[in-house]
């Protein structure tokens, strides 16, 4: 495993009660939204607030401290994955929780002082996450997941990605079960909003910078509940989540790291094999081959450019060598495959 861990803060320094870190990967409106958020809407507490630029083509650290002078600023060594850059801002941080944010999230009111208070109640949780919705106001059922078991996964890549009717119908069934849900344990919350208790954390590690996008949330909660911590869930906490769930935009980059990361994370937890390893090549191959050929017909219908391009590119690199789907892009890297 790739988890740095988390340093011990020396003797006598200075301790807010909450860290908040979130990295700007060329998002500089959304991470400016979500900063003014935290300040209009801040815990009752002593916080600060670090933000990691990701080598930005346009990087917004000087717009951000000239507009709230009380944010701490770094800069990427590189272009990086979610991890390297999560784990930089909070090997940074001084709180005695640390709440990583996703920079397309808005703080509503309470939300923070909520998560805290859960984190004093339970002292069990080492990891916890809120309610999410998104910008339609539907809760996003990521936020309180079951174990994400192979089977469970290989019939999303199949039936239920939300690119698909079938996916849209079951997010929507999700969304509902979820407004009824109350906060307690579960096996799995998003990284789009974690918080962190430091001595929990001191334990079980940072996040596992072997996945440079998808998963690492998965991991990091399956991780902590082996080291016989759980993770908590928070139904009263609330917070929105911007970012767009229903592949509107296709990140060929996302995707191909999407494939990786479950590889991996199969290996590791779940003893993937090579039959099982090839199973999931074999699913994901027909996965992008089904969304090729929808949106081909859906552009043909219609006569509007989509998204077919970037499945063929997709299913290119699937069924290429296995070199090439060993080797990592920059995350977010410029293409006008990527939608960004």
């Amino acid at each position: 495993m790739m988890i740095p861990r988390l340093p011990e803060l020396r003797n006598g320094m200075d301790q807010p009660e909450l860290s908040i870190v979130v990295v700007d990967s060329d998002g500089c409106t959304d991470t400016l939204n979500c900063l003014e958020s935290i300040f209009k809407c801040p815990p009752n507490t002593t916080f600060e607030v670090i933000l990691v630029d990701n080598c930005s083509q346009h990087s917004c650290l000087q717009e951000a401290q000239r507009l709230f002078p009380a944010v701490h600023t770094l800069q990427a060594p590189e272009r990086q994955g979610f991890s390297r850059n999560y784990n930089l801002g909070m090997h940074h941080a001084r709180g005695r929780c640390l709440l990583i944010l996703n920079n397309d999230t808005l703080a509503r009111a309470g939300a923070l002082d909520t998560l805290l208070a859960a984190a004093r109640e339970h002292p069990e949780y080492a990891l916890i996450g809120p309610r999410i919705r998104g910008r339609d106001g539907r809760i996003q059922s990521f936020c309180a997941r079951p174990n994400l078991t192979l089977a469970w996964y290989l019939a999303r890549l199949l039936l239920l990605d939300q690119g698909l009717p079938s996916g849209r119908l079951w997010e929507r069934w999700q969304a509902a079960r979820l407004e009824r849900r109350i906060s307690g344990p579960v096996a799995c919350i998003s990284g789009a909003c974690m918080l962190g208790r430091r001595e929990a954390l001191l334990q079980i590690g940072l996040l596992d910078e072997g996945f440079d996008f998808y998963f690492e949330d998965v991991e990091w909660c399956h991780r902590a509940q082996r080291r016989g911590w759980q993770v908590g869930y928070v139904s009263e906490a609330e917070i929105i989540h911007l970012g767009d769930q229903s592949l509107s935009k296709v990140k060929v980059w996302a995707k191909k790291s999407e494939y990786r990361s479950a590889l991996r994370y199969y290996q590791m937890y779940y003893r993937l094999g090579n039959l099982g390893s090839r199973l999931l090549w074999m699913v994901t191959t027909l996965s992008y081959t089904l969304r090729f050929l929808v949106f081909t017909i859906r552009e043909m219908l219609t006569g509007k450019a989509g998204y077919a391009a970037a499945y063929a590119e997709l299913i290119s690199w699937i069924t290429g060598s296995e070199e090439s789907r060993r080797s990592k892009p920059k995350p977010g890297a410029a293409s006008g495959l990527d939608g960004s």
